[in-house]
């Protein structure tokens, strides 16, 4: 599903322009549009609507939404929250409320006779500031989003709400929170990305007359991942094929007291249909890991006193490597001095696409510039107490910027990002970015993480393109979650309750 940011929103309205088309006319049709959406779930005669009106061309929506507002029995208010407006078609469209019924009361100066009016009202539309706004609201502005947070009226947002960031999905103070956000011809970014999505509410697209052939063109560096992403996963099988036909995978999982993710990963990577998995752990654990999953072969590997490993180690997982069509490490691994040099050496010499999780990137982050000499795609799949640590941040400073430092990370070290959490990123080096709308808190457990790993790492064994078998597999997992979560509950699931549902799943995608 494409998802528009302000600049390329900016350039849709201007082709729609030279398409013959007035930004006039895409005013009048998008608050004309509004008003229809309203229309269609509420009744309007007799009813109060207060419309908050910015200075820009959003108050110029606004107003085209008064004078419809009006035409169909509401009694309403306008309120220039920051004065008359200030753009030429805004203007206007302000002028055709002459002669109207519309009241039209200025907030500067009468801030204390505005609280009563939008709390008595029974529908509020916030035209406030719309697509181009970044920052924080003044201080000035604040008592009006107060009197809209406890108004018991209905409220709809226009393009996004007034206090969200379009591009970011950053909300910097206080915000408009709408039941209904109407949106113009596309998604917003905002719309999709946390937290600005949750000032939302319930997210409609309206037409508003460009032709939808100029939308589909519109060049897009972000999509809202659909079931589409799942299926193109799941290909029929030929008739003819063997194991060999579906990839063989190197799992480096696993260590003492760490059985478990070893276990997730392998389990969820057969599941996914991988031809052959090959699980690369120490002997010590082995009969730990084969007692729960018997599908895999086992690559044992020696360790030492202290869990050094010995010198049969990298060249067995060399070895293992060699026979492979995709390599996972990291899942339950554990973090030594001995460790980090051999995912080093297997990281930078690899012939094989990568995927690399939990402590493959903490060991990693240590020295993230090996990135830079790899020749194959690598897949990373950090949480973002992961993210932190390869950027040298915080975990609050990545959640405030999720999409720019997932884009951002992935150009430069030219990988695949997978920035886990809700609404999970998939960010590619050439800067198109993928949002999931699955999953749900229920998720939150340890051990989810490995087998989304899995999943991945499966597919890309099967020669499915890295980027793609991400997307996918992160729209798997948590449809799977989902589905775990309405059986289950939310509380009550497991990670290992989603691969048990992954069948069921499949087979309806299938069909």
């Amino acid at each position: 599903m494409q998802v528009l940011n302000c600049e390329q929103t900016k350039k849709l309205e201007k082709s729609a322009v030279n398409a013959g088309i007035s930004y006039l006319e895409l005013m009048e049709n998008a608050g004309a549009a509004a008003v229809r959406f309203l229309r269609k779930k509420f009744s309007l005669s007799g009813r109060k609507a207060v419309i908050l009106c910015g200075k820009g061309n959003n108050g110029g929506d606004g107003f085209v939404a008064a004078r419809k507002l009006s035409e169909l029995g509401a009694l309403v208010s306008v309120v220039l929250v920051d004065g008359p407006p200030r753009t030429d078609i805004a203007k206007t469209m302000f002028s055709r409320l002459e002669n109207t019924s519309v009241k039209i009361l200025d907030y500067v100066g009468n801030m204390e006779t505005i609280g009563p009016v939008i709390s008595s009202s029974d529908y509020i539309i916030d035209a406030i500031y719309g697509t181009g706004f970044h920052g924080s609201a003044p201080d000035i502005l604040l008592p009006v989003f107060r009197a809209v947070q406890y108004s018991s009226a209905v409220v709809f947002s226009l393009d996004i709400p007034s206090g969200a960031s379009c591009d970011s999905g950053a909300v910097d103070g206080e915000c408009i929170r709408a039941d209904y956000t109407i949106s113009f011809s596309t998604l917003k970014n905002g719309h999709v990305i946390r937290p600005a999505q949750s000032y939302c509410g319930q997210v409609a697209v309206v037409p508003i007359g460009i032709d939808a052939n100029l939308i589909t063109g519109q060049k897009s560096t972000l999509e809202v991942m659909e079931p589409s992403s799942g299926q193109a996963l799941l290909k029929p099988r030929d008739p003819l094929s063997n194991k060999g036909n579906y990839g063989r995978l190197l799992c480096f999982c696993g260590s003492e007291g760490m059985a478990g993710a070893a276990v997730m990963s392998a389990k969820a990577a057969v599941r996914c249909g991988a031809g052959i998995v090959d699980v690369a752990l120490p002997r010590t654990i082995y009969p730990i890991v084969a007692s729960r999953i018997v599908e895999p072969v086992f690559t044992l590997l020696d360790y030492g006193p202290g869990g050094k490993m010995l010198s049969t180690v990298l060249p067995t997982l060399k070895n293992a490597m060699a026979k492979a069509s995709a390599c996972l490490l990291g899942c339950g691994l554990g973090q030594n001095e001995d460790l980090q040099q051999t995912v080093f050496e297997l990281i930078a010499n690899s012939q094989i696409p990568l995927i690399i999780d939990a402590d493959g990137i903490n060991l990693l982050a240590e020295n993230i510039n090996v990135l830079k000499a790899v020749r194959v795609p690598v897949v990373l799949t950090p949480h973002p107490g992961e993210m932190a640590r390869l950027m040298k941040s915080t975990v609050e400073d990545v959640q405030a910027h999720r999409l720019e430092y997932a884009g951002n990370f992935a150009s430069q070290y030219n990988v695949i990002l997978v920035l886990k959490g809700a609404g999970t990123i998939v960010a590619e080096p050439n800067g198109m970015v993928h949002l999931n709308p699955t999953g749900n808190a229920g998720m939150a457990k340890g051990g989810s993480g490995d087998v989304l790993a899995g999943m991945i790492a499966s597919f890309v064994a099967q020669g499915i393109e890295p980027a793609k078998a991400a997307a996918g597999a992160v729209y798997l997992h948590g449809a799977a979650g989902d589905r775990c979560a309405k059986e289950l509950s939310q509380c009550a699931m497991l990670p290992t309750d989603m691969i048990d549902m992954l069948p069921r799943l499949f087979l309806e995608l299938e069909r």
